[in-house]
Formats: structure tokens, sequence, C-alpha cells
């Protein structure tokens, strides 16, 4: 005869033991693997700044400045980098599957829409772009040495102010404040800068780099308040004199190369 074999099964305390150390575990590695996908969502969002930054880059190197933004006067005409205002997609909108298919900087770029959309955003304010341009960059010389500050505190007018690594002109929209009214792809005026990466956000720059950007804001994303850092707050300096450059009136095309001419 064959001897038998008793199979011990687990008791119900030990199964208990066994899911509570599940339990554990996920809720160690669930924040992890949170914090993980939103690390390579913020890589894929420089990725695209980069891009965007680049197209314009290379448009400048064949045409000698930037592309712009809104209609502003005969050098800006059909010259919006996103599109949007040109007469080619105004006049017929439903010919096109995006703004972009319109834009001078079409053929810098593939076919990729998506360059367009930060994938933490997903266009959830803006169903065209998740990135703005500077207005008043439109038209800027690649070459210039011109310098942007910000106040660290926006609501003391004496704060110190911080100077960007270098002249910014492309900003990651928050989805909150106007980009989600207006997609006309300029940044201007109250426009905020977004907070949606670990409270950080990207910045395009006329020499063609990018960088990450944590913005001046109050203890709520979700209202408006006096800390937070909107496009007004930003000066140009050219030596000693500096020039309001985040403003919303349509400054003449390549305002920026020659600030002082106008003073606006």
């Amino acid at each position: 005869m064959l001897p038998r074999y008793r199979v011990r099964a687990f008791t119900l305390i030990e199964l208990l033991v066994v899911i509570a150390i599940i339990a554990l575990l996920i809720s160690i590695l669930l924040p992890s693997l949170s914090r993980a996908r939103e690390q390579s969502r913020a890589v894929v969002c420089m990725a695209n700044v980069k891009n965007i930054t680049m197209a314009f880059y290379l448009y400048a190197y064949d045409n000698r400045f930037l592309p712009g933004t809104k209609y502003q006067g005969p050098m800006g005409m059909n010259l919006d980098w996103c599109g949007r205002n040109n007469d080619l997609y105004t006049q017929n909108p439903g010919m096109w599957e995006h703004p972009m298919d319109t834009s001078v900087l079409r053929r810098y770029y593939g076919p990729v829409h998506k360059l367009f959309e930060c994938p933490t955003a997903k266009r959830q304010a803006n169903h065209f772009y998740d990135y703005t341009m500077m207005m008043r960059m439109t038209g800027a010389k690649t070459d210039l040495q011109w310098i942007v500050t910000y106040p660290r505190d926006p609501t003391n007018p004496n704060t110190t102010r911080v100077r960007f690594q270098g002249l910014p002109f492309m900003f990651e929209e928050d989805e909150l404040w106007y980009n989600h009214s207006v997609d006309d792809g300029a940044w201007s005026n109250l426009d905020q800068i977004a907070r949606r990466h670990n409270r950080g956000a990207h910045l395009g720059y006329l020499d063609g780099s990018v960088s990450r950007f944590i913005t001046p804001t109050g203890p709520s994303p979700y209202l408006q308040e006096p800390q937070d850092l909107v496009a007004n707050h930003l000066r140009l300096w050219v030596g000693d004199t500096s020039y309001l450059v985040g403003g919303w009136t349509t400054a003449p095309f390549g305002w920026v190369n020659k600030p002082w001419q106008l003073g606006i």
C-alpha cells in the first residue's frame, strides 16, 4: 500500500496575512508607478517643446527671424506659427485636419499633431495646442542678446527679479486660464505657465534650448491669485532699460528686435 501524504492547507489567518502583505506592497508601489508614469509623460512633453523649438529655429535659419502669432502688420501676414490665424485656415477650416497644416513651420516637422499635445494635459482645455508662443517675440532674430526677467514674488513690486536662462518664446500654457477659451496659439497678458509636471512646465528659448520651469503661484491651482505669475509680469531688458514683453496689445512684427523704437 502506498503511503498517504497529508496536504496541509493555509489557515484563514495565514491567508489574511498574505493578503495584507500584498495590499501593503501595492500601496507602496502604486505611488512609485504613478510618479514613474508622470516622469515619462514629462519627458515626452519636454521632447515636444524641443521639437517645436527646433522647428522655429530651422525656420529662422532659413528666413532670419521667427514666424508670428496673430496678424501684426504686413510683415506678419499669414506667418502665424500655429496656422490658426492664417488665411488658408480661416477661409476654409473644414479643409484641414489641424490648423498646423497651414503653418509656415509645416515643412520642419512630420505629420504628427500629437507634437502639440502635452501627454499629461491631453488637450483638455484647448483641442489644438498645449504650447503657445509669446506674442511679442514674433519676428525675433535668433542672435538677440536681450534678457527677460520675472518677479520672484509677483505681489511685491520691490521683489528680486529673476533672469530666465535665455529669451523664452515657447510656453507650456496653464490649461485653466484662457487657453481653454482662446485657441490662438499666443501667450500674453494674464496667461499663466502650466504647473502640471510636479509644479513645473517646459519652456523653449530663442537659442534652441528647452528647460523645466517652476512658476511662482498662489496656494490654489484652481483660483487666480495675486501670487500667480502672468505674462504681464515679464520684462525685456536692453541694457538698463526694460520693456513689457508679455503684453496683449499687438506689437508690430519684429518689435522685439528694436523695442526702443516704440517702447510699448
